[in-house]
């Protein structure tokens, strides 16, 4: 199937990979098609891009990629809408936001996680209330940013 995207242009996606949003991401309650698509070989960072608005896609990632000791709970309810038969049918990933030109401020949203039953393809957005997590959790900590900065360094040494 082809799809025609602003940030992609036309792209052929897999139907098999498509996402059943049967609870809206928040703001967008009439999408409810999505695939995600990489960002850039080897990139921490995917797509999450809206088959129904070529407009609109989410940056996602795992926050596991990123150090951090990430766990919620699925309540009933929405397990039994998205029709959890167990824990290994779950996929979890998570919005985050990159300012134009400070990606040292990347937020990660760990209030709102996307959940995926893999077995058919059922989405949702959960909220999670009465947690430490926040909907603009910072993503990079001073130790990733200085690394990332000494990796960035050795490459544009090897160029020159």
């Amino acid at each position: 199937m082809k799809i025609n995207t602003s940030r992609f242009g036309e792209i052929e996606i897999n139907e098999e990979l498509i996402f059943n949003f049967i609870e809206p991401i928040l703001g967008y309650d009439n999408l409810k098609k999505y695939v995600l698509i990489d960002n850039q070989p080897d990139s921490p960072f995917k797509w999450l891009q809206s088959l129904e608005d070529g407009n609109i896609a989410f940056p996602v990632t795992f926050p596991s990629l990123f150090g951090f000791d990430y766990q919620f709970v699925i309540p009933e309810e929405k397990s039994l809408k998205l029709e959890l038969k167990g824990i290994e049918n779950v996929i979890t990933f998570n919005i985050v936001c990159i300012p134009q030109g400070k990606v040292q401020d990347t937020t990660i949203n760990l209030a709102g996680p996307i959940v995926i039953n893999s077995e058919n393809k059922n989405a949702m957005q959960l909220v999670i209330t009465n947690t430490k997590y926040t909907a603009k959790h910072k993503l990079f900590n001073e130790d990733i940013l200085k690394k990332q900065q000494k990796k960035t360094e050795k490459e544009e040494s090897k160029q020159t």
